[in-house]
């Protein structure tokens, strides 16, 4: 190689780091794998994979992070106060990322160069750029861990920028990734922001996602606001999603509030819906509710013949013994 293609050369390497570490003040290879390590949220999950799909078994795998990984996720609500995060890319470009517990162990193909120390506020700029680029993201599965690997970072630049694309105007699917991250992983924090695009935002899909989001979230606040969601939206559907997500919360509360609006709603496709949220409740739960709702003689028939329809498609032994109740009184007339 002559002087002029090694200083060309270096002229190219020094523009494309110099891009890199302008955008957030990070610099990685151009190709194969990187890693390195920052802070974790408050409450972050202990994510690894694991040897056996059976979720009471927490004896731990590597994960090979060249595949789509079995066994993926956290086990026994450990949590973790570090991740790694680990990035591959191909001329400069990420093609692949993941983040794990720090402690987890991975395979790769090819060696992973250590990146040394790095801040949790410059990482989280990285993430942030690059969460922002559609450009630069191909494919869902990459976007779902971009995402996921920023909401795992501790500190307000990430909680920032899930806050500034959920709340934004940008891409609605990127949008979406940002609110479920921020359910799921940031705590009350996350779920502030959550409440705020489920209760005010223009966008029905985005209420409706943001809806199933809170439901998975585990906020203390998740059912109240699902039923302050069902109870005062305009639009029917979205109302008829809140019911049926409140169900998935395991609210001692539900069936009140899900029985209340089957009362009270005048949309039929919403009352409809809510027979159905309560054949969702625990298994003898829906069977009370249920039964009750067949025996209301308030409500119209075609409601109580939608309760005995759900009915009869438990296997509890409570909606057993009614259905032959039911069936013997028929015969008995």
């Amino acid at each position: 190689m002559n002087a002029l293609t090694v200083r060309t050369a270096l002229c190219l390497g020094a523009l494309t780091l110099t891009m890199q570490a302008g955008a957030a003040e990070l610099v990685l290879p151009r190709d194969g794998w990187t890693s390195w390590q920052v802070d974790a949220v408050a409450g972050a999950p202990d994510w690894c994979c694991w040897s056996k799909g059976d979720d009471r078994d927490t004896s731990r795998a590597s994960c090979r992070l060249d595949q789509d990984s079995d066994n993926f996720g956290a086990r026994d609500h450990k949590t973790t106060d570090s991740v790694r995060v680990y990035a591959r890319l191909a001329s400069g470009k990420v093609e692949r990322l993941r983040v794990l517990s720090a402690g987890c162990a991975v395979e790769t193909t090819t060696p992973i160069h250590e990146l040394g120390s790095v801040s949790t506020d410059d990482s989280s700029r990285w993430m942030s750029a690059l969460a922002k680029r559609n450009d630069a993201i191909k494919g869902d599965d990459l976007r779902d861990n971009v995402f996921a690997a920023l909401a795992m970072h501790r500190g307000e630049v990430a909680q920032n920028t899930l806050t500034e694309i959920a709340r934004g105007i940008g891409p609605m699917e990127t949008r979406k990734k940002a609110v479920f991250w921020l359910a799921l992983v940031r705590g009350t924090t996350g779920a502030e922001v959550v409440r705020s695009v489920m209760l005010g935002d223009p966008d029905r899909q985005m209420r409706q996602h943001a809806a199933f989001a809170m439901s998975q979230s585990g906020s203390p606040g998740a059912a109240a606001d699902l039923t302050l969601l069902g109870n005062t939206d305009k639009d029917g559907e979205v109302r008829a999603q809140a019911w049926f997500w409140l169900a998935q919360t395991d609210s001692p509360g539900a069936e009140a509030a899900i029985l209340a609006a089957l009362r009270k709603d005048q949309d039929n496709h919403v009352r409809e819906q809510a027979v159905f949220a309560l054949s969702q409740l625990p298994d003898e739960r829906a069977t009370r509710a249920l039964v009750a709702v067949a025996e209301d003689q308030t409500l119209s028939r075609e409601q109580r013949k939608r309760a005995v329809f759900w009915l009869a498609q438990s296997e509890t032994a409570g909606a057993q013994t009614y259905l032959e109740k039911v069936l013997l009184g028929n015969a008995a007339r």
